[in-house]
Parts: structure tokens; sequence; C-alpha cells
């Protein structure tokens, strides 16, 4: 029974607490002689004969229901009056006729409050209000009527208790304060509240670096971030500087030290959350080594840099190095494509596949500084370092081209000593390296530089190679015939020589001469000839209508359909008359 009681009496306390006091409606007399009544309290009339007593309650009235009691309808100066007024002194009637007004003043109307949050940054996000220190909550109420009596405010579950004085907010956390005035008549204005949070406490900054000693050693190789957090409104901004260099503010990304000289250096820095609490400098001193790496990658290999981009092929094996000369190294570890890290132990190949992929390796000292290693700098000493890389598996395209005039038998290439055969090749990732060729089997590879001729007659191999920047090889193969042979020209007179003189056939002059040629492979094309020098003309048939009497020199060029050409030359004379072996 006893803790039934207990536990119905906490109930009922806590059930007050943050709860609007009641406030009873009543009437107020103020300074200068005005009543202010409640206007939801009924007003009963009293008269007496007296000043100090109330003798007589009026009850008697035309409309009961509404004179005993009445209210007070017009919010305002309201009258209480009678038909004339009369002389104290007199009792007569005062002259001209006026009014007694009585005034009582009908207050119905609840005070008005507003609230100003000062003296603090704010900073909203994610539906929620933060505000930094020096937080001030001014509260003020203005009411129309009676005037406002009091202002009463709480704090999260506690009391309402009444206002006097702007509220500091000195403590973080979060806060829901609530609010109200009440006039002199017990008008209570509705509770209004806000919901806040405090954030009195700065961010905290930790330097990061990636490839350090234990003595505080970093290479050019090495990365230096800035880890921030801030539990509350989040970091607005971090800051940091260089010895005595001006600060900047910092990006998120590794910070560039490269333009430092070697040697001892101290880097300063410090975070600002978004309500303006600003975390004390923090200094990190080190040691710049530009001579050497803490943590390496080499590749084994094929690579080749286009385009900012560096390509591998899938012979390339990636060698990991980690060097600490103060107390050694304990362990690399490496991760392929975000899988699983494996603990390194001799180079190994890059993805077979085609495409981007990244190489993710740390190391760790014999002393096990990792992240948040709890030393005195704080700091995380060795971080992931992460490679790019692109493997390229595949070899360029490869084509060919003839340059001239050039023929096919069946499914045979002929080509002649006028063409030549271009090379090309195209490699959508690492690039073309080189183009290589060999004939005929040939186990050596010649690189190629110029259109490609073949100067032995016959059937012939081709093979050329196109290499991209990572040695990948693709490989065509072309069969051709090569014809370096002429025609073969034939001479025939319509007549036979009738006579010889100093080595030169005598023909009549009415011979005719006709000409003719044969091609072993590409077949002939046109015969030329030219008489005694004069401009060559294409043979179209017998050649006739020769002068009596007089020396001939017979020039033939004979031409196949590759360009080979072949000539021959021959004197002779016509004799003096037709028929005639006398000269």
């Amino acid at each position: 029974m006893n803790k039934l009681l207990l536990t119905n009496l906490f109930l009922i306390l806590c059930g007050g607490w943050a709860q609007a006091q009641p406030h009873e409606a009543t009437h107020h007399l103020d300074s200068a002689g005005r009543l202010y009544w409640n206007k939801k309290l009924p007003v009963y009339l009293w008269v007496s004969s007296t000043p100090d007593s109330a003798q007589q309650r009026l009850t008697r009235a035309a409309k009961p229901q509404y004179a005993d009691p009445l209210y007070l309808d017009t919010e305002g100066l309201n009258y209480i009056r009678t038909r004339y007024a009369v002389d104290k002194e007199t009792q007569n009637t005062v002259t001209p006729h006026q009014e007694v007004m009585l005034e009582i003043y009908a207050d119905g109307m609840a005070p008005s409050i507003k609230n100003t949050f000062q003296d603090a940054q704010i900073h909203q996000a994610a539906g929620k209000t933060y505000y930094g220190s020096s937080l001030s909550i001014q509260l003020q109420s203005e009411d129309k009527m009676s005037g406002v009596k009091q202002i009463y405010y709480a704090v999260n579950s506690e009391r309402f208790i009444a206002y006097t004085e702007p509220v500091q907010m000195d403590q973080q956390g979060e806060f829901e304060v609530k609010f109200y005035a009440v006039d002199f008549v017990g008008n209570a204005s509705p509770v209004e509240q806000k919901q806040f949070i405090v954030d009195l406490e700065a961010p905290v900054s930790n330097l990061n670096v990636n490839g350090i000693t234990k003595e505080n050693v970093i290479s050019l190789s090495s990365k230096i971030y800035l880890l921030k957090n801030d539990k509350l409104s989040g970091v607005k901004a971090t800051y940091y500087k260089f010895d005595e260099g001006t600060y900047k503010v910092y990006n998120g990304k590794g910070i560039d030290f490269a333009f430092l000289e070697e040697g001892h250096h101290r880097i300063t820095y410090y975070s600002e959350d978004e309500v303006g609490n600003k975390e004390q400098e923090k200094t990190f001193e080190f040691y710049l080594d530009k001579s050497a790496p803490l943590m390496a990658a080499d590749i084994l290999g094929d690579r080749y840099l286009a385009n900012n981009q560096i390509y591998f092929s899938g012979r390339t094996k990636l060698k990991l190095t980690a060097i600490d000369n103060k107390v050694g190294v304990k362990e690399i570890k490496y991760s392929i494509d975000n899988g699983e890290f494996l603990e390194y132990q001799n180079p190994f190949y890059l993805p077979n596949v085609t495409g981007e992929h990244y190489i993710r390796y740390y190391s760790v000292d014999n002393l096990n500084n990792q992240t948040q290693s709890g030393n005195a700098t704080g700091y995380e000493e060795f971080k992931h370092n992460v490679s790019k890389v692109y493997v390229d598996l595949t070899g360029p395209t490869l084509s060919h081209s003839i340059n001239g005039k050039h023929l096919y038998r069946k499914d045979t290439l002929l080509i002649g000593p006028n063409n030549t055969i271009q090379l090309a090749a195209v490699d959508g990732e690492s690039g073309l390296q080189k183009i290589t060729y060999s004939f005929d089997g040939e186990l050596s590879e010649t690189e190629y530089t110029q259109p490609l001729t073949q100067a032995k007659e016959g059937l012939h191999q081709l093979e050329f190679f196109g290499y991209d920047n990572v040695n990948n090889r693709n490989v065509e193969r072309l069969f051709f015939f090569t014809d370096h042979s002429a025609p073969k020209i034939f001479i025939n007179f319509s007549v036979g020589a009738i006579d010889t003189k100093g080595n030169l056939d005598i023909y009549p002059a009415h011979v005719g001469i006709f000409l003719s040629a044969t091609d072993t492979y590409a077949g002939l094309e046109n015969i030329y000839y030219s008489l005694n020098d004069q401009a060559e003309r294409l043979y179209s048939g017998q050649i006739s209508r020769l002068k009596p009497n007089k020396k001939y020199r017979l020039k033939i060029r004979a031409v196949d359909y590759l360009g080979n050409s072949s000539t021959k030359e021959i004197s002779f004379r016509t004799s003096r008359q037709q028929g005639s072996a006398k000269q």
C-alpha cells in the first residue's frame, strides 16, 4: 500500500515538471486607479451608503438572467452608469444633464511573447539548430490591457520559473526551452517552445602521415593528411601552414610539401566548427628527406604512361618495397580491387582483366605504429597507399595497303617493282609502340620505318607484328607473288631480207613490220615503238610505208600490267626500188 502511494506521488510530481503553472483569473487596480477585470469573471454589484462596506447586493433588473451576475461584453473600457449626475451639496440634478460613468476595463486577451537567441553563432543542418558559445536567450512580452505581470520559462524537464534576466546557455547539450507570459488579471499566453543544441566543444584534428620513421623522417613519397571530427555542429574548415607561412584551407586531399627544402620543418593545424568553436593550434615537427622513399612500388615488366594513364600488360608484376632505417619493417600488405588484404611475400602479377584496377598497400614497422597508435603525436603513422593501374591485355590492330597498281590472279596477290606495301597499326589503350616485319619465315624481325618492297621474284610470305607500349603483340600475314619479269619482245618482217650490207639487213621498201610480246605472270599491257628517235608511239598494228633507200633504227618497249618493261632495238635498211637488191 505504501509503495502504491509513493508511486502515485512521484507520478504527480513528475507530471508537474515543465508544465505551465495554473494562474487564477482575477482583477487588478493599477497605479492610475484603473480597474482591470478578467473578462471571464462574473461581476456582482453591491451598493452602500458608506465608503468602507458593501451593504446590499443589486439583484433586481429588467433582465435578471443577464444582471446577476453580469459579464463585461467589450474588450477594454466598459462603463457602469446612472441616468443623470446629482450635485452632492444641493442634491439636485446637474444641468446641463450628464451621466455618471464608472470605468471598468475588461481584459480577456493573453500577452504576446517573443524570444531572441543572441550573442552566439547559429548553424542549421538536417533539421537541427546548433548554437555556439555565449548563447543568451532574451524573452520579451507585451500586453495591451492590464499589462504583463510575469514571464515564465523552463529548460528541458525543469519546473517553470520566473524570467528576470536573459537566460545564459553555458552548458553543452540538447535543450528544449519553454516559455509563456501572464498578465495582471491571470490571462496566460500559450506555451511556446524551442528545441536546439548548444555546441561548446571545439573540433578535433589529427595529423595522418603515410610513410614516416620513428624519428619523424618523411620523404617525397610520404603522404600527409588531416583527419578532423566534430561531434555536434560539424567541421566548417581545417587550416594548416608550414613553418612561418600563411594558413591555407585543407581540401581533404594529401597536403603538398614538395616545395619544402630538405631539412627540419613544422606543420601547424587546427579546425573550426560551424558555430565558431576553434580548436587550439597543434604542431608536428618532422624532417624531410628528399633522397629516399620509405615505401615504394616497382613495376617489373611492361608499362607505359600515356595521357596521364599508366598502362600495364598481363605479364607485368608489382614489387612492393618498404624501408625503415630505424626499427625495420614488420610486414607489408596489399589488396587488389578492394579485395582482402594479403601479406606481401614476392612480386605478384597484376589482374588479367583489361581495364582499371586499384592496388592498395601499406606497411607496418616493428613498433606496430598504425592508425591511432596512442603515441605522443597522436597521428596515423601508416596509411594505405593507392595506385591506380590500367591493365592492357590486347595488342594493336594491324592493317596493310598496297601502293601502286597491283593484280590478283585468283586468290594470289601479284605486285611488281613499282609497288610498295604499307603497314599500319592502331592501339586504343596504351598506344602503338612499333611495327616490325619479316619475310619468308625469318626468325629476326625488322622494325618498320617505310613502305616495303621485295626484290626477289616469286611467292613470299610477309609477317608483320604490332607492339603496343606494354609489349602486347599482334601478328598478321600476307601472301603475295613478286613479278619482276619483263615481257619478251618478238619482231617479224612481212618479207625476208633481200641483201646484207655492213651488218645491216636490207628489206624491200614495201616491207611491213609486226611486233608482239609475251609475259609470264602479269600479262602484256602495251607495246611502244620509235623509228629513228622519233617520239614513242603505241603499237596498234603493222608498221609500214617506209621510205626507199633509208636506214632505220627501230626501238621497241613492252610493258606488263605491273609495270615491268623490256626494250629491244634493231637497225636495217630499205632497198632503192621496190624488190631490188642492188644498192
